[in-house]
């Protein structure tokens, strides 16, 4: 029999942080934020294009950044709904010039608009160690049981 205590979990794949913007500067922004996490990228101009992505990989989207305006007939409030029942581990940031809304589902983040790289960046980060404080590594030995 092997010792065991040279074995450590296989590292899990960074989540998928999805950007759903139509504005490219804004879409380039959330990019660059995304880049600066330990998160891969995905991006989507609509609603509609992010649920079809969510469809064939939602267990590995960590994060949805989406503007409350979008193309289409679904706005961003409709995909953190959307997301909010059918994905519920999905956290979604939202920017949002400052409407006022209601009956929102509870996994939205407000980033008020313009919002910056650092502003996305530190919302992304705190998502990542609120994931890692709430499903610790197997073989993690800081992890208190």
């Amino acid at each position: 029999m092997l010792p065991t205590d040279h074995l450590t979990a296989p590292s899990a794949p960074a989540p998928i942080v999805l950007i759903v913007e139509d504005d490219p500067d804004v879409r380039g922004m959330a990019a660059t934020a995304v880049d600066q996490v330990d998160a891969n990228r995905a991006e989507a101009t609509s609603a509609e294009d992010a649920l079809t992505f969510l469809h064939d990989h939602a267990p590995d989207v960590g994060v949805i950044f989406t503007d409350v305006e979008l193309p289409g007939r679904l706005d961003g409030i409709d995909l953190a709904r959307v997301a909010s029942l059918r994905w519920p581990w999905i956290k979604v940031l939202i920017t949002t010039h400052g409407e006022r809304m209601r009956d929102v589902p509870g996994n939205l983040v407000f980033l008020p608009k313009p919002c910056r790289t650092n502003d996305v960046r530190a919302q992304l980060q705190w998502e990542e160690a609120r994931a890692r404080a709430n499903h610790p590594k197997i073989g993690d030995t800081s992890a208190h049981v």
